[in-house]
Parts: structure tokens; C-alpha cells; sequence
């Protein structure tokens, strides 16, 4: 990113050429990534903006539902409750205990259920919801799947090939250590032409360069994309997007298998020191996460699966999660603290020291 502005800066808009290929080099990776083709790849500038194109974009009618997750994080809610205005419906899936039960998802799918909107990994807590299964039991009435999936595309394994949700969103500055400003909107290719009202802008026609078919005669006749890429609208952020280009392109040289499991051995050892602590977590330390309806563990971190993420999420039964994060933070250590719960986000390049180094903090202060 200091290189683009750097070789940008002294010339203006005559250097910017060599800067739109970063677009391109992204939507490809974010492809490799998902397991899809980049035709089905939007750019976005964050999770949000990925949701309300799916929001604002179905033809909704009234008597639809939604399903909705209890304390899913608020950009995956809000714009599906202002559907309500259409005469949509939302159906709640409860918490318990941390997670979601796949049971209380099925009660919840019914033969009215348009859409279920689901978070891969609960961003409070961290657990992840079997993703494989919801998508088949939407699948089964008719459902469509939109994944909010900021908080694990680029620590989890994710293709939807393997798992079939129809809409995915998620912002690129967590996990998949883009700039912030940047992310990613998935849509399956048989979907596109479900999304109505979505934005087209100029770069979302054929042949957008055209501007006119000669002196005096500009060109208003264009058709649209028909790719994921009809959202992205007009110009866009060069330099945020060399610099997701560069952070995707080393996640593919370390490999999203590798990154994963360095994660989760780095969570699975946070979560054991800091249950050893006698503090209480919001997920076992096993790794098991929820039992299914069947009685048996969740998955093993791939993309179904229910259990534990690469949040690591405690309480303390006597000191504030904010009072936590303040001490945590004047000894150089940075978490944060989303719905009461102290959450540490260990990354591939989180060290064994600096592991080490937070339990040996968080020991100092007995919960």
C-alpha cells in the first residue's frame, strides 16, 4: 500500500494504470479461497455492505421468514429486521450456552423460511455453527443460506463447494488481514439473477470503457454483468485493494490448511491455561464446542461442523470484561471485549511466547 501511494503521489492519475490489477490478483484468490470461480467473487467494502445487497436486493413477500441467530453480532440482524416493513417475518434460533443448537435450528426452518441468515462463527463467543447441516436443512424447504463469515474466512477452511450456501459476506480486516474498508461478497452463480435491486454503477456493464459510439453519442445501452462483479459499482479503493491482494496472496503461500490449524492449537492451549486459571470460558476447552442433536461432537474446524472457533471467549466472576481488557492492554497486550466477554483472536502469527506471556498477565489477576 506505501508502494502504490509512493509511485501514485509524484504523478497523479497518469501512474494510477498499474494499480487495477490488484482487483483482478484479489478476486482470484478470494476464488482459491472459497472454492468457487471468480466470476462468483464480489469486492465490497465490508460485511455489511455484502448483507444488504442480499436484503435489499430479494423479492420479498409478505408471509416470508427469516431466520435469525440470538446474539449474532448486529450487521447480521439489523438489515433483515427492517424487512419487517415488506411483512417479513423473523424466527429466532436461541443461544444456549454459548452456542446454537442444530435442533433449535430445524424447529426454526419451516415451510414459510425464504432465507436463513447465519454467522459461521458467533463473533461474542466463538462458536461455529454447522454449516453443512444448515445448508441442508434450508435445502430441504426450499431455503436460501447467507453466511456472515468475517469472523473466520481466513482462520477456517471454508469452500462452498463442499458446503452450499448461497450468499457469503465478510469484511477482509480480521482474519484475512486486509486493509480496513475491504472484503468479500460470494454469490453463487445461479443466484445472481434472484437479486433485483442490486447496484450496477458504471463498472457493472459490459464493456464499461465504451462510454459513447462517437462524438456526441454516449452509450446508455450497455448490458449488465453477468457476473458477482455487477456490484461493485464505480471506482473504488485502489490502494485498500492493493493491499488485500497482498494479504490474500500471503495466506495462499502459508495455505489456509496450515494457517487453520495453527490456530486452533494456539486457541485449544488459551482455552486450557485459561480455564486452569479458574476462569469461566464461553465454550469447553476440548475443542468439542456443542454436542449435535445426535448426541455426538461438532466438527473439527472445517466448514461444517459444530464447535469452537479461533475466538477464545472468557468472563470473570469478579472483575469486569472492560477492567480485564485495561490491564490486558497496558501490559502491551490487545483483546477485545464484545457483550461482556473478553475475547483473544490468537492468528498464524501469533507466537507461543506471546501465549505464554497472556496467561502469565491473566494469572496475575485471580479471577
Amino acid at each position: 500500500m506505501r508502494t502504490a501511494v509512493d509511485e501514485v503521489l509524484p504523478y497523479g492519475s497518469a501512474a494510477l494504470g498499474p494499480l487495477f490489477g490488484a482487483r483482478a490478483a484479489a478476486r482470484r484468490s478470494l476464488a482459491r479461497l472459497l472454492g468457487c470461480t471468480p466470476a462468483e467473487v464480489a469486492l465490497v467494502p465490508n460485511t455489511s455492505t455484502g448483507i444488504h445487497l442480499v436484503a435489499d436486493g430479494l423479492d420479498w413477500r409478505p408471509g416470508d421468514r427469516i431466520v435469525l441467530f440470538d446474539r449474532d453480532f448486529p450487521a447480521n440482524v439489523r438489515p433483515w429486521l427492517r424487512l419487517r416493513r415488506h411483512g417479513v417475518e423473523p424466527v429466532w434460533v436461541p443461544m444456549r450456552d454459548g452456542g446454537h443448537r442444530i435442533e433449535d435450528v430445524a424447529a426454526a426452518i419451516g415451510p414459510a423460511t425464504r432465507l436463513v441468515a447465519v454467522s459461521h462463527v458467533n463473533f461474542a463467543t466463538g462458536f461455529r455453527n454447522d454449516l453443512d447441516r444448515i445448508c441442508a436443512l434450508a435445502a430441504e424447504a426450499g431455503a436460501l443460506v447467507c453466511v456472515d463469515a468475517v469472523q473466520s474466512l481466513g482462520a477456517l477452511p471454508l469452500s462452498v463447494a463442499d458446503t452450499p450456501v448461497d450468499f457469503l459476506a465478510a469484511g477482509a480486516h480480521k482474519w484475512l488481514c486486509g486493509p480496513p474498508g475491504t472484503g468479500v461478497f460470494y454469490c453463487r452463480a445461479d443466484r445472481l439473477e434472484l437479486l433485483r435491486s442490486t447496484p450496477t454503477g458504471w463498472f457493472g456493464h459490459v464493456g464499461a470503457a465504451e462510454v459513447t459510439k462517437g462524438p456526441g453519442h454516449l452509450r446508455y445501452d450497455l448490458p449488465e454483468r453477468a457476473e458477482a462483479a455487477r456490484v461493485e459499482g464505480g471506482m473504488y479503493d485502489l490502494v485498500g485493494t492493493a493491499g488485500l491482494a497482498a494479504a490474500l496472496a500471503e495466506l495462499e503461500e502459508t495455505g489456509i490448511a496450515a494457517v487453520a490449524e495453527r490456530v486452533r492449537g494456539l486457541a485449544d492451549r488459551l482455552r486450557t491455561g485459561i480455564a486452569e486459571l479458574g476462569y469461566d470460558l464461553a465454550l469447553p476447552p476440548d475443542g468439542a464446542g456443542h454436542p449435535n442433536d445426535d448426541g455426538h461432537p461438532g466438527g473439527d474446524g472445517s466448514s461444517g461442523g459444530a464447535g469452537n472457533s479461533g475466538l477464545v471467549c472468557f468472563t470473570s466472576r469478579r472483575t469486569e470484561g472492560a477492567e480485564i481488557v485495561r490491564r490486558l492492554s497496558s501490559a502491551g497486550i490487545h483483546v477485545s471485549v464484545p457483550d461482556g466477554l473478553v475475547r483473544v483472536s490468537p492468528h498464524f502469527w501469533t507466537t507461543d511466547e506471546e501465549v505464554a506471556e497472556i496467561l502469565s498477565e491473566l494469572a496475575v489477576h485471580k479471577p
